[in-house]
């Protein structure tokens, strides 16, 4: 049984690892929130998929740490009597607030438990469910730190990666990853000898990132072999077209595409030259995995400022270039952008290296421990 929600960070890896094990003859199922991504996504697939109610609380409010621990106690309860009718031989988790009833009741039953942290510092609903895990899977090493001679610790603590889709780690084909190339362009009008820019903020989109990239739509676009693919996140959306509108001339917009949610994300990598993102684990792992050259702003944010440390090892690699969030509005950010556009050999170095990164197959290694623990 796998089990994540909240964000596609935590998603779509435990997808990749549902896939995997339903392509190698296993029976599962997916557990998300009712109404959640997870939700959606499964609905395209032919996976089993059960929903508890759970959400998070705010610091602001006080007041909804109640509500959200009355509805994590009601879910678990819930989660304790479907797990006895299912009967897994284990549970995965990925994260997310739904993790925690399905985990939790799973511990209570004494059903093997694996966790998996995608990013360098566990996330709430890891952090409460790891000391209860026969394992934990991590895609950086640091976010084990704390469990050093812990009595309620995980059996087996390992380093796997985070795990991606089928249809990132074929972009490994060359000749695949082209053809996909080839035909995005094709459809949306972009020559195929343009510098693409890919821009994008994860599921939600980033609203910094989209405001700064907005803003420099003119200066950028005086670079005539220039073409950006913006998606925003829905949120954001009407807002930077209205800006667009207003500032690009007829011949500029058609340049620039944008798009509230990309649907092709593969394609998508496959056709950039140049990306701009935000740090999550998940599109790290995508962009790694499509080994496409990056200018990483990582959310200022994120739990222990977990989005800067993941970036680093792309960095280190010399697969990405990082310019902090509180930069983006300064003459830093668009120097290292203008100077990346206009690099060829940088950018094929990048990309280059990117190809060295560790290529361990997350999937798969996350999958075969799962197996390994199973009653």
């Amino acid at each position: 049984m796998i089990a994540a929600g909240g964000t596609a960070g935590h998603i779509y890896p435990a997808l990749a690892v549902a896939e995997y094990l339903q392509n190698a003859g296993h029976e599962l199922t997916f557990a998300g929130s009712p109404e959640g991504m997870e939700a959606r996504l499964l609905a395209d697939t032919d996976i089993a998929y059960v929903a508890f109610a759970a959400r998070g609380f705010s610091r602001q409010h006080p007041l909804s740490l109640l509500s959200s621990a009355a509805l994590l106690a009601r879910s678990s309860r819930q989660a304790r009597r479907w797990l006895r009718t299912y009967a897994p031989q284990a549970v995965a988790s990925f994260g997310g607030y739904v993790s925690v009833p399905v985990g939790q009741a799973a511990s209570e039953l004494h059903i093997p438990l694996l966790v998996h942290e995608q990013n360098s510092s566990l996330g709430l609903a890891n952090r409460h469910l790891a000391g209860r895990a026969q394992v934990l899977a991590l895609t950086y090493q640091a976010a084990a730190a704390g469990f050093a001679g812990k009595r309620h610790a995980p059996t087996c603590i390992a380093q796997t990666g985070t795990p991606v889709r089928a249809e990132f780690t074929s972009l490994a084909d060359v000749s695949h990853a082209n053809r996909l190339r080839c035909q995005l362009r094709a459809n949306l009008g972009i020559s195929q000898e343009a510098t693409l820019l890919l821009v994008f903020g994860g599921s939600q989109g980033a609203r910094h990132i989209n405001s700064t990239l907005s803003a420099l739509a003119q200066r950028l676009l005086t670079n005539p072999q220039l073409a950006v693919l913006h998606s925003t996140g829905t949120r954001d959306f009407a807002t930077v077209r209205a800006k667009l509108n207003t500032h690009l001339s007829q011949a500029e917009a058609s340049r620039w595409h944008l798009i509230d949610y990309c649907t092709q994300m593969p394609a998508a990598l496959a056709a950039a030259d140049l990306i701009v993102a935000r740090a999550g684990a998940s599109s790290l792992a995508e962009i790694a995995a499509a080994r496409r050259p990056a200018l990483l702003v990582p959310y200022p944010y994120a739990t222990n400022n977990h989005q800067e440390h993941n970036a680093a090892a792309l960095v280190a690699a010399g697969a990405a270039v990082m310019v902090l969030d509180r930069d983006l509005d300064t003459p830093l950010f668009v120097e290292q952008l203008e100077a990346l556009l206009a690099d060829t050999e940088r950018r094929e170095c990048m990309a280059q290296a990117a190809t060295l990164l560790p290529s361990q197959d997350a999937t798969a290694e996350v999958a075969r421990l799962l197996c390994e623990i199973a009653l």
